[in-house]
Parts: structure tokens; C-alpha cells; sequence
């Protein structure tokens, strides 16, 4: 279920940027200009939230084994 999820936030993560790139105006000026690229950005974390919850740097079962 959690890389389902995580698929799923990759997925969304990467439809919005590349509707931000290749999509909208680019009359867009000023407040609204530094509004797309920090959505951008925030997509950019997304994504990368999506690939650790894919493959987390830890497997579960070791998760459960450190903590106590």
C-alpha cells in the first residue's frame, strides 16, 4: 500500500511540473511568476518524498528492530 502511494505522489508530482514547464502562459509576471516556480519547487519535493516512501533507505522490518 505504501508504494502504491508512493507511485501515486510521483505521478502527481511530475504531471504538475511538467503542466507548470510546458503549459501555462508564460505571460505570467511578477508575484504570480515566483508563485510557479516555488509550486515547482514544492514538486520537486514531492517527488522525491514519493521515491523514499517507493524505497525507503531502511527496510521495515530493520525499522522495527532499532527502535526497541
Amino acid at each position: 500500500m505504501r508504494r502504491l502511494v508512493g507511485v501515486a505522489v510521483v505521478m502527481a508530482g511530475m504531471a504538475l511540473a511538467f503542466w507548470l514547464v510546458l503549459g501555462p502562459s508564460s505571460d505570467w509576471e511578477g508575484a504570480a511568476r515566483m508563485m510557479r516556480f516555488a509550486v515547482l519547487l514544492s514538486c520537486f519535493l514531492a517527488i522525491g518524498g514519493g521515491a523514499r516512501l517507493i524505497s525507503p533507505d531502511k527496510s521495515e522490518g530493520e525499522a522495527a528492530e532499532n527502535a526497541g
